[in-house]
């Protein structure tokens, strides 16, 4: 291993840590570090053990995505980071776990990923599990440096130890806050006190879930039939009733007997509730709209995005025409949150309208092997990626982290190389629509 590879894993470190900040992974971490709040007056020694649970959750899960990736790899399909969120059914299986973590950090019921006493062992694997929670949740999201090492991770050029070590050092990067707090005393100390206020935060933390369900499920919808969406929603009803009548009517106070009598009642009503709920049948794909060559930029206040196409491409090369091309996903929380606030703004539009650069949306939200080529072409594994293709043939990278001045820049500079004035005009009857 040369300095560039570990050049290449340092980068992969810090962009784990900086993944903690991202929604995707956010309101997980929050409430691992509130059940250490809750335990902080406890034997040290015991959140050291969780701190240690919880990464060997984030690596161990990494390390399979690892393994996985080389399989796939050596089986000659393309692979890239975030791609099993094309999967309508693990995007199923992972609403479903926000859900319930929702569910049970408002209050429906009760059950804990972090808890003392005699119940040590159930903690520990809980907070095992947390971490491959929050590593899972990790994984539709890129954040500035993770870019340069995934690419090398996923590559057909690597090696399986590199993309091995590369992984686990994601991993590591990603549980190295909660480490530092669990191991680090003089940290820990920063940490409030526990008292009657982690009620009211722990509920807040329940809400951050329900968002994060919401998100995922809105992933889900343009990914299956809308009659399974709705199937799903009352999935996940019946399985929220199952869940309160277990806490409702088997407590602690209930006798042996009603307990065991209600959980096997409350299992069967879930899992009879899946077998004849859930429909993962894919969304029937519709051929993307004819798209006039001549077509206004920005249509109604927003920005007319093109989909992706490499024929599109070579034909706006032709024309002398760049290309803003965006690449996203429902299931990207960094994609999303770009697209509002730094791209979709009136400014871009504007500058949009006076240069004439062709903005074109890659809709990664399912599988796509035009688009999966087009981000291994760029050198990315990952999205968002933001590129200007020119018409002689350079591509301008914008980076992951982008601000709306940025943007309007680069879209600017493409102008001055290659201006409106010169695009090649469209001949009527030849090439006024083209369907992508």
């Amino acid at each position: 291993m040369g300095p560039e590879f570990l050049t290449t894993m340092g980068l992969a470190f810090v962009g784990g840590i900086i993944l903690n900040v991202m929604p995707c992974v956010l309101p997980v971490l929050t409430m691992k570090v509130f059940h250490m709040v809750k335990h902080s007056q406890e034997d040290p020694s015991h959140n050291r053990i969780h701190g240690l649970a919880y990464s060997a959750g984030i690596v161990a899960t990494l390390l399979l995505l690892a393994i996985l990736v080389i399989m796939l790899r050596a089986s000659g399909e393309m692979v890239g980071w975030g791609m099993q969120f094309q999967n309508p059914a693990f995007v199923a299986v992972l609403t479903t776990i926000m859900f319930v973590f929702g569910l049970n950090a408002l209050g429906v019921f009760e059950f804990t990923i972090s808890v003392s006493g005699g119940e040590q062992k159930d903690s520990y694997f809980g907070s095992f599990i947390g971490g491959i929670v929050a590593a899972i949740m990790s994984t539709p999201c890129s954040a500035p440096f993770l870019g340069t090492a995934a690419a090398v991770a996923l590559g057909s050029g690597a090696l399986w130890y590199e993309t091995v070590l590369l992984f686990v050092s994601i991993g590591l990067g990603l549980a190295s806050p909660f480490m530092v707090v669990a191991f680090i005393p003089s940290v820990a100390k920063l940490l409030p006190r526990p008292g009657a206020w982690m009620i009211t935060f722990k509920q807040l933390m329940g809400f951050t879930l329900m968002g994060a369900t919401i998100w995922l499920y809105g992933v889900l919808q343009n990914q299956i039939s809308a009659s399974g969406a709705q199937w799903f929603l009352a999935f996940l009803l019946t399985l929220a009733i199952a869940l309160w009548s277990v806490e409702h009517f088997a407590g602690l106070a209930a006798s042996t007997r009603r307990r065991i009598v209600v959980r096997v009642l409350a299992l069967a009503l879930a899992v009879g509730g899946g077998v004849l709920m859930l429909d993962m049948s894919p969304k029937p794909r519709s051929a993307p709209a004819a798209v006039a060559l001549g077509a206004p930029v920005v249509v109604d206040g927003h920005i007319n995005w093109v989909p992706f196409s490499q024929k599109r491409l070579s034909l706006e090369a032709k024309r002398q025409r760049p290309v803003f091309a965006d690449f996203t996903a429902d299931w990207c929380a960094n994609c999303k949150t770009n697209e509002k606030l730094f791209i979709e703004k009136e400014p871009v539009r504007e500058a949009l309208m006076k240069t004439q650069i062709l903005p074109m949306q890659a809709d990664w939200t399912n599988e796509d092997e035009e688009i999966t080529k087009a981000l291994q072409d760029l050198g990315r594994s990952a999205i968002p990626v933001y590129a200007i293709y020119m018409p002689d043939g350079t591509v301008d990278m914008l980076p992951v982290t982008i601000t709306t001045e940025m943007v309007i820049e680069r879209l600017q500079a493409a102008s001055a190389k290659f201006p409106p004035e010169k695009f090649a005009a469209v001949e009527d009857g030849k090439t006024a629509a083209l369907t992508p």
